[in-house]
């Protein structure tokens, strides 16, 4: 059986921002951040906070969208 590759935040924003063509720099002065914060989402060196997810999704034009995880059985968390 294949194993499934982990998707990551930082693997998500890197392929968006390839796509639309945005560099990291440009993002990271967008969001008042340093680019070197952003390069460490990008190695998944941690997770963010909820509050610049939003603000990431937003600027780049995307909804946020969470998935209830499911214990074993099917009951929600």
């Amino acid at each position: 059986m294949k194993r499934k590759e982990q998707v990551t935040i930082g693997s998500e924003l890197k392929e968006i921002l390839d796509r639309k063509g945005i560099t990291a720099y440009r993002l990271s002065k967008e969001l008042g951040v340093a680019q070197s914060y952003l390069s460490k989402l990008f190695k998944d060196g941690f997770n963010p906070s909820y509050g610049l997810v939003k603000k990431i999704a937003e600027t780049l034009g995307y909804e946020i969208r969470f998935v209830k995880s499911k214990k074993k059985g099917g009951e929600p968390d």
